[in-house]
Parts: structure tokens; sequence; C-alpha cells
């Protein structure tokens, strides 16, 4: 136990008048098989992803064409998606197509 401490010292409190001793202990060492690494593997892509959808019809007016975000999902739809959506700018329902 004597090899392990560093230093022995005692503190006296001049308002209590009393005397406290502590020691510093050298803190312990781990274990070599304590430590284990852990490897984490790449997450894969969800099945959803975001699609941008844009007005077929507005091009051919010369207008602005609309454009909406949605989801879709990968394995139940890999073609490429066609909605009927309102176009505010042409007042009125417009085949709206997935776009890249």
């Amino acid at each position: 136990m004597q090899s392990l401490m560093r230093s022995s010292s005692a503190l006296a409190n001049p308002l209590l008048g009393q005397t406290m001793r502590y020691r510093v202990v050298a803190a312990p060492t781990p274990a070599p098989t304590a430590t284990r690494q852990v490897t984490t593997m790449a997450k894969k892509k969800g099945v959803r992803i975001i699609v941008t959808m844009e007005c077929t019809e507005a091009r051919g007016e010369g207008a602005t064409p609309s454009r909406y975000t949605t989801q879709k999902n990968r394995r139940n739809h890999p073609e490429r998606l066609e909605l009927q959506k309102y176009n505010p700018n042409l007042r009125r329902y417009t085949l709206h197509r997935e776009i890249k």
C-alpha cells in the first residue's frame, strides 16, 4: 500500500480548528482484456424516397409548371409516378410526372 501512495498531507481548517488528512493514490491500470472494440455496419438506404413531380401540360402552353414533392416506395413503384394534381398557374387539375 505504501508503494501506491504518492503523498500524504494534512489540511488545517482555521475556522473549525480540525485537521483533515488525505492521501493521493495512483489510479488503477485497466486490465488488457477489459477493452473491447465494436465495429458497426453502415446503414442501408430506406425503401421510401422523396421525389419531385412536375406538371406536363404547362410546358406546352408556355406557362410556369407547378412542382410538388412527395414520397414513394421504391419496391412497390419502381416506375415513374404519375398523379393528377392541382396546378395553381393554370387553375385546373393536370397530370404531374416524377422528374429526376
